[in-house]
């Protein structure tokens, strides 16, 4: 998709959204977000998170002691329709080359005297 078409879909009303699932085994349990969704109204939302909120029901509750916990936050994230990420979304489409530090830049800071 490209940088206007998700601008322009954002300002009708779409939300960028991201649902949590957790899994676990006796004592280890692993809590994770899906991929970004682009959604269109709050139905889809709650459709897209079921399948997240299945997942973690099955497979969430096992681990000792956070599955439970990570098992109802999973749920209660996804019922209230996924964590929204427009903004950060938004952001990055603004701004996409972040200034990200290179290996000359480091050792040309690190040897400059100070001042």
């Amino acid at each position: 998709m490209f940088d206007e078409e998700l601008r322009t879909r954002i300002a009708a009303g779409a939300r960028c959204v991201r649902f949590e699932f957790c899994f676990s085994l006796l004592f280890v349990t692993i809590r994770r977000q899906s991929d970004v969704y682009l959604t269109h109204s709050w139905q889809e939302r709650y459709l897209r998170g079921f399948r997240y909120t299945l997942l973690s029901f099955l497979l969430g509750p096992w681990g000792v002691p956070w599955g439970l916990i990570w098992t109802a936050w999973a749920f209660w994230v996804n019922a209230t329709g996924g964590a929204d990420c427009t903004a950060e979304i938004l952001k990055w489409v603004n701004n996409p080359e972040p200034v990200v530090p290179t290996e000359q830049s480091r050792s040309q800071h690190a040897e400059a005297p100070p001042s």
